[in-house]
C-alpha cells in the first residue's frame, strides 16, 4: 500500500513540479498574510514570512545541521543554509525534485552547504542524533502512517534539537462540532486524491501521538 502511493506521490511531483516552479516559484508552500490572512503582499515575500515567522514561533535563533524533510525544490534548504550558514539535507521521493534542489543549489553557489537525496521519510538513511533541527513544512499530510513519521523525525533529532512541523489537518472533532460530516469526508477525499494523500488528521490528534514518540 505504502509503495503505490510512494509511487503515486513522486509521478505527481516529478510532473507538477516544474509547474509549480513557475507559478509559484521555490518555495513550494503557502503564505503567511498576517494573522487574520487579510494583509496584502506579494505571494514570494508572503512564504519567505512564513518560514520566518516558523522559525519565530519555534524559537529557532541559531543552526548548525539541518534536515529539510519533504525539500520540494530546495527553497526552504537553501534558505536556511544562508540565513544560518548551516549546513543542510533535503529529502524528497521526487528525482525531479532532488535534481532541480542541486541545480538551485549550485547556481546559489549553496552546493558546499546543501545536498539533496531522493529519501523516504518514515525511514530516512541518516544516524541517530544526526541533526540539531528538523524541519517539515507542507509535508507530514503525505505520511501514511503519521506515528511511525514524528518517531522517525524524534530518531534523527539531536538530544535539545528542535523538530518544527507544518502539516495540513482537519479541524478537531472532540468539540461541540463533533465528527466530521459527509461533506466534509466527501471534501476531504476529493483533497485526498488530487495531492496523493493518505489521509490527514487533527492538530489534537497530533498532541496526543507526540508525547508517545521517543
Amino acid at each position: 500500500m505504502a509503495a503505490q502511493l510512494y509511487q503515486q506521490i513522486r509521478e505527481f511531483y516529478d510532473a507538477s513540479s516544474p509547474i509549480w516552479e513557475s507559478i509559484w516559484g521555490e518555495h513550494m508552500h503557502h503564505g503567511f498574510y498576517g494573522q487574520g490572512g487579510t494583509r496584502q503582499v506579494n505571494r514570494r515575500d508572503a512564504q519567505i514570512e512564513l518560514i520566518e515567522e516558523f522559525l519565530a514561533w519555534g524559537k529557532v535563533t541559531q543552526v548548525e545541521n539541518f534536515v529539510d524533510v519533504g525539500c520540494g525544490i530546495g527553497g526552504s534548504t537553501l534558505y536556511l543554509a544562508e540565513k544560518f550558514g548551516a549546513k543542510g539535507v533535503g529529502i524528497t521521493l521526487s528525482p525531479v525534485q532532488a535534481n532541480r534542489a542541486t541545480e538551485r543549489a549550485t547556481e546559489q553557489n549553496l552546493s558546499n552547504q546543501a545536498e539533496f537525496k531522493v529519501a523516504d521519510a518514515l525511514n530516512t538513511p541518516f544516524r541517530d542524533g544526526e541533526f540539531d533541527l528538523v524541519w517539515t513544512l507542507e509535508s507530514g499530510e503525505h505520511m501514511p502512517n503519521k506515528r511511525q513519521f514524528l518517531q522517525e523525525c524524534t530518531r534523527i533529532l539531536k538530544p535539545g534539537g528542535k523538530l518544527l512541523m507544518a502539516t495540513w489537518c482537519h479541524r478537531p472533532t472532540d468539540s461541540v462540532a463533533g465528527s466530521l460530516t459527509p461533506e466534509e469526508q466527501k471534501h476531504l477525499e476529493e483533497i485526498y486524491r488530487v495531492y496523493c494523500l493518505p489521509y490527514v488528521i487533527s492538530l489534537p490528534d497530533y498532541g496526543a501521538i507526540a508525547p508517545n514518540v521517543v
